[in-house]
C-alpha cells in the first residue's frame, strides 16, 4: 500500500502537538526530540485506563441523542447494527500499549529500547480483574473462527480455553521482543550499546538446545527471540506440557517487523494473540501492506476491545470499507487515533523545520538494452509464454490459472535478468524450441559451428518432487516466514527448514506437519538439492548478460572512491551468478540471503560493516527488506523490479536512515523492451488505485486488466 493511502487511513501526528520525555540516565545515547516525544508517549499510554474511566467512556459503535427538555434522557443508536438503548454502551479497559508506525528510517528501535529503561518490572502472575474480563470477552469459539484448521488442532487440546485465558499459575516475566531471524543479532547490540552495562539482563532465546524453563526465562529483563521460535512452541503449547514462552506472564511484549502477523488466520498471527503479558507494542513502519484487514491482527494482539473479535471487525469495519460506506474509515481512525503514532521523514516540528534531516538521496532507473542474443531468447520465451496466456483468456480461465501464470511471469522476470535463471530451471525442456538460441547465447551471439553444446546438468534434478522445488526463489518457510534455510520436503509434498520443522516436533523421531498435521517420520524426510542448482557449469560457459555489464561498470567506477555498495536482487541464484564476474574482477564481496543462520549472518553484517576491503554486499531482496542497518555502504543496486513497490523502498531505506552521513544513490535497473518495464506501468496503476475501496468483482477487473498488459 503506498504511504499516501496508507497516511490518508491510519493519519499522521503532528510532532508539536505531543509533550517530551528525558530519557533514563541508562540510556547511552542522546535522543532526538522527536524520539523524546514518543517516549512520552509511549509511557503515557502504557499507564493505561482504569476500569471505572473504560466504564464512563462511551463505546465508539454508538452515539448518544439527547431529548426532551430534560438533559438526563438519553438514547444511545448503534448506526451500524441498528440497535438502540437507554443502557450506557461502555468501552472495555483498553490495552496498555499500542502502534508505533513511524517510517523506516527513523529509529524505532532507540525508541523502544528507552522505553525499557524508562520502565522494567515483572509481569503480574496474578489474574487481575481486567484479564477475567477480557478472557470472559475472547473464549476458544472466537480462536474457531480465525482459523478453518482450528477444529482439527483442537482435538490435541485437553483444555481449548487455556490458549487465551490468563492464568494465575504464569510466572512473571521480564520482555519479550519478537522479531525477523535477521533483526536478532542487531536488537542484542543495540541494547548492549545504548544500554548501560548492568542495566538490562539479556537472554537470546533461539536454536534447537534453548530451554524451556519458566523461571530461567523469566530472571532476565529482555528475552530476544523469533517468529519461527514463537510459532513452534505456538504448536508445543497446544499439548498438556506447557512450557517455553507461553509459561510465562510478561511484563512487556513487543513485536519488530509487526507486520509479519498481518495474517489472522496464520500460525504466527495466533501464536503472537495466545502470549500473556501486561503491556504490548507492535512496532512497524508499515501498519497496512495490502488491505485494511491487516490492521485486524494488531488490535487482536494488543487487546484492542471489541476490535479482536472478528465478527465485529468484518461487520462494522471491513466490510463498510470495502463497500465504500465512509464509516468504516472513520470508524478505524477513531479507534487507532488514541493507540497509534506515526511519523514520517516529512513531518516537522513546531517550527516548520523536519524532524529528521538525512543526506540527498539520489535515485535513477538505468534502463538496459538487451544484445541480440538475449533478445531473440526473451522473444522466443515471450512468445511462447504469450500463447499460453491467450489460451486462458479465451477460455476466460485467467484467474483460476493464476499461479500458472504468475510462473510465466517469473520464466520472464529471470530471463531479464540472466538467460542462465531460466536454463537452470527443471521445466525448461518443455520450451524446446528455446535450445539452439540458448547454444547460441552461450558461444556470447555466435552461430553454432557445429557439435552439441556442453549443456549438461551437473546434478539431475529431482522428477518433478513438487512445483515449489521448481518455482526458485518464490517460496518460504510456513513456520518462520523466512527464505528456506537447509530445506527439506515432507512426504505430503510440504517445504520447511529442517531446524523449524524438528524444533515443532516433540519427539526426536517424528512428528505432524505443521501444515496439514499428518504424522511423519523423520526418515522420511527429503533433503532438498543443495549443490549447483544449474543445469549447466557456468564457470566454464560463464557469459555476461547486457545487466550484469552494467552493474560492473558501475562498481568498477565506484573502486577508486572505496565507497561501500549494496547489491539486491529476489533471486538468490542470481547471487550466485554475479559472484563469477565479482571475482573474476577482485571485486571483494560478502553475501547475505536466506540460506545463513543467525551466527552467519551476524558474521556477515559485522565484515561489511568494518573491513574496508570489502566493497560490495550480495543480498536477496526479501534478507535485505527487514530491519537491519546497513549504512556503512552509500550505494544501492536493485536489479529486478518486485511487484510491491514497498519492499524495494524498505531494502533502500538499509541505507537511507539514521547514522547515514553521505550522499545515497539508489539505482533501479530496468531492461526496455521487456515484461520489466510493463511492471513498472502495473505498479503505477496500483498506486493510483485505493484498493482497499474495491469490490470484490472490481479487484477482479483490474487483476485481469494488469496481467493483459504484462502480456502485450
Amino acid at each position: 500500500m503506498p504511504d499516501s493511502e496508507l497516511d490518508n487511513i491510519v493519519g499522521l501526528i503532528e510532532s508539536f502537538e505531543l509533550a517530551e520525555m528525558t530519557p533514563p540516565d541508562t540510556l547511552q545515547c542522546e535522543l532526538r526530540p522527536y524520539q523524546k516525544q514518543a517516549l512520552h508517549w509511549m509511557v503515557h499510554v502504557e499507564k493505561g485506563s482504569c476500569l471505572e474511566e473504560a466504564a464512563t467512556t462511551l463505546h465508539p459503535c454508538w452515539d448518544a441523542y439527547h431529548f426532551g427538555d430534560k438533559r438526563d434522557h438519553v438514547i444511545y443508536l448503534n448506526a451500524f447494527s441498528g440497535d438502540a438503548t437507554t443502557g450506557f454502551p461502555s468501552t472495555l479497559q483498553m490495552a496498555r500499549g499500542g502502534i508505533l508506525a513511524d517510517a523506516m528510517g527513523l529509529g524505532k528501535t532507540i525508541m523502544t529500547i528507552a522505553l525499557l529503561l524508562a520502565h522494567t518490572d515483572k509481569g503480574d502472575s496474578s489474574t487481575s480483574s481486567a484479564c477475567q474480563a477480557f478472557g470472559e470477552c475472547i473464549n476458544a469459539s472466537h480462536m474457531r473462527n480465525l482459523s478453518p484448521n482450528y477444529a482439527k488442532r483442537s482435538t490435541n487440546i485437553s483444555d481449548t480455553n487455556k490458549l487465551l485465558k490468563f492464568k494465575a499459575s504464569l510466572i512473571g516475566g521480564g520482555n519479550l521482543i519478537i522479531c525477523p531471524m535477521t533483526l536478532l543479532g542487531q536488537w542484542k547490540a543495540e541494547i548492549e550499546t545504548h544500554a548501560k552495562p548492568g542495566s538490562l539482563t539479556i537472554y537470546v532465546h533461539y536454536g534447537q538446545s534453548r530451554p524451556k524453563d519458566a523461571k530461567f526465562l523469566a530472571q532476565h529483563d529482555v528475552v530476544l527471540t523469533t517468529y519461527g521460535v514463537l510459532s513452534s512452541e505456538f504448536s508445543a503449547e497446544n499439548s498438556e506440557e506447557n512450557g517455553g514462552l507461553y509459561s510465562v506472564r510478561w511484563f512487556r511484549i513487543v513485536l519488530d517487523e509487526a507486520h509479519t502477523i498481518k495474517s489472522s488466520k496464520s500460525q504466527v498471527s495466533m501464536a503472537a494473540a495466545a502470549l500473556a503479558a501486561d503491556r504490548r507494542w507492535c512496532l512497524t513502519g508499515t501498519p497496512i501492506q495490502n488491505n485494511l484487514e491487516d490492521i485486524y491482527s494488531l488490535l487482536r494482539f494488543l487487546r484492542i476491545e471489541p476490535w479482536g473479535n472478528w465478527g465485529l471487525w468484518h461487520k462494522l469495519i471491513q466490510k463498510p470499507y470495502e463497500e465504500g460506506d465512509e464509516r468504516g474509515l472513520k470508524l478505524v481512525q477513531s479507534i487507532l487515533r488514541s493507540i497509534m503514532l506515526r511519523r514520517t521523514k516529512s513531518s516537522t516540528d513546531k517550527e516548520g523545520r523536519p524532524i529528521l534531516v538525512l543526506p540527498p538521496a539520489d535515485i535513477q532507473v538505468i534502463y538496459c538494452e538487451m544484445t541480440a542474443a538475449e533478445k531473440d531468447f526473451y522473444e522466443a520465451l515471450f512468445k511462447r509464454s504469450k500463447v499460453k496466456f491467450d489460451q486462458f483468456v479465451e477460455q476466460g480461465r485467467v484467474l483460476h490459472n493464476y499461479a500458472s501464470i504468475l510462473e510465466l511471469l517469473l520464466r520472464l522476470r529471470q530471463c531479464c535478468d540472466h538467460p542462465f535463471l531460466v536454463m537452470s530451471r527443471g521445466d525448461t525442456q518443455e520450451f524446446s524450441d528455446l535450445n539452439k538460441l540458448a547454444k547460441r547465447f552461450l558461444r556470447g551471439g555466435k552461430d553454432a559451428v557445429g557439435g552439441e553444446a556442453n549443456v549438461v546438468p551437473s546434478k539431475e534434478y529431482i522428477k518433478e518432487v513438487v512445483k515449489e522445488m521448481q518455482k526458485g526463489e518464490e517460496g518460504e518457510c510456513p513456520i518462520c516466514l523466512e527464505a528456506f534455510e537447509d530445506a527439506v520436503l515432507t512426504p505430503c509434498a510440504h517445504r520447511l527448514c529442517r531446524e523449524c520443522l524438528l524444533s515443532s516436533w516433540r519427539s526426536a523421531v517424528a512428528g505432524l506437519c505443521p501444515v496439514c498435521r499428518n504424522i511423519i517420520n523423520r526418515q522420511d524426510l527429503i533433503t532438498a538439492p543443495t549443490e549447483s542448482r544449474f543445469q549447466i557449469d557456468i564457470e566454464k560457459n560463464w557469459v555476461e548478460s547486457s545487466k550484469v555489464s552494467i552493474l560492473l561498470q558501475e562498481l568498477e567506477n565506484l573502486r577508486t572512491s572505496s565507497s561501500k555498495s549494496i547489491v539486491f536482487s529476489q533471486w538468490t541464484a542470481f547471487l550466485d551468478l554475479l559472484q563469477i564476474p565479482l571475482s573474476r574482477r577482485n571485486l571483494t564481496f560478502v553475501r547475505l540471503d536466506g540460506t545463513l543462520n543467525q551466527n552467519q549472518r551476524e558474521k556477515v553484517i559485522t565484515q561489511f560493516t568494518e573491513d574496508h576491503d570489502i566493497l560490495v554486499l550480495l543480498i536477496s531482496l526479501k534478507a535485505g527488506g527487514v530491519g537491519i542497518n546497513l549504512t556503512a555502504a552509500c550505494n544501492a543496486f536493485i536489479l529486478d523490479p518486485w511487484w510491491n513497490p514497498a519492499v524495494e523502498e524498505q531494502a533502500v531505506m538499509r541505507i537511507h536512515r539514521i547514522g547515514q552521513t553521505k550522499t545515497v544513490s539508489i539505482k533501479r535497473f530496468i531492461v526496455k523492451g521487456t515484461v520489466e518495464e510493463r511492471m513498472e506501468a502495473v505498479q503505477a496503476r496500483k498506486q493510483r488505485m485505493i484498493s482497499g475501496a474495491l469490490t470484490d468483482q472490481e479487484v477482479r477487473t483490474a487483476r485481469l486488466e494488469e496481467l493483459k498488459m504484462l502480456f502485450t
